[in-house]
């Protein structure tokens, strides 16, 4: 199930996991979802979010330490009960719904919102936008760890500080993360070897949200934006090269 004796593997885990932790720590997890696609080249999709759920707690639990006194309280209470039910959507349908099809639409909604500032920040204040982008943000976390994007469409019409910002959307995705923990022991996603492999790659998360707390301070929340919808075109792209043969 995993080929720990290639290196490929190995250089593929250690560059996603920096990168996503990069993007956790420093901008919003925008492009997290880029570690399980990488994986996904040289092992089955399910075993990649299998090993990388318990990583993702680890730079969860990091960021949320070095943010905690950003963590906008309010808006976690419009996102946490829709990301609830999205989880619950998700768990459903895990290991049901062909991925490609819902890599495809997630790759779409991110490539139109990162190009059309206009209709981002319209979609991200109307009513009921919390429960549609947290909802979805559940249900795509969930299925492949691919949350960043439904969460950043609403958050970047939000217009949060900086530091507000990370710290929001770092308390989300630890308790995104933390349920979503029940549905994949009860589907039998892990093994021991999956679980050591995962303890192997600490190391490598751990730096990289050491390295996005250290970028984020020499960055202006001006640049922080641009970069937000960047991460959120690259996602959507690396979303539709997997969906798409």
């Amino acid at each position: 199930m995993i080929p720990y004796d290639q290196p490929l593997f190995w250089i593929l885990a250690c560059i996603g996991l920096i990168f996503t932790g990069i993007s956790k720590s420093g901008f919003a997890a925008g492009a997290g979802t880029v570690v399980v696609p990488l994986l996904a080249l040289v092992m089955p999709l399910p075993a990649a979010a299998a090993l990388v759920l318990p990583l993702l707690l680890v730079m969860d639990a990091r960021t949320i330490w070095h943010y905690r006194h950003d963590i906008d309280r309010q808006e976690l209470k419009q996102i946490v009960p829709a990301a609830v039910i999205g989880i619950g959507i998700g768990s459903l349908a895990l290991g049901k719904l062909p991925e490609s099809a819902l890599q495809l639409g997630l790759a779409c909604l991110c490539i139109l919102f990162a190009c059309w500032q206009p209709l981002t920040r319209y979609l991200s204040q109307l009513r009921g936008a919390s429960w549609l982008w947290g909802g979805l943000s559940g249900i795509s976390s969930t299925l492949i760890h691919a949350g960043g994007p439904p969460l950043n469409i609403y958050l970047i019409g939000r217009q949060l500080p900086k530091l507000r910002w990370l710290a929001t959307t770092a308390v989300s995705f630890g308790i995104m993360n933390s349920l979503k923990l029940l549905p994949y022991y009860l589907l039998g996603q892990w093994n021991q070897t999956l679980l050591l492999t995962a303890v192997a790659l600490v190391p490598a998360a751990l730096l990289g949200v050491k390295i996005g707390h250290r970028i984020q301070g020499n960055i202006s929340e001006a640049q922080f934006m641009r970069f937000c919808r960047g991460l959120l075109l690259a996602s959507g792209v690396i979303l539709l090269t997997k969906a798409v043969p």
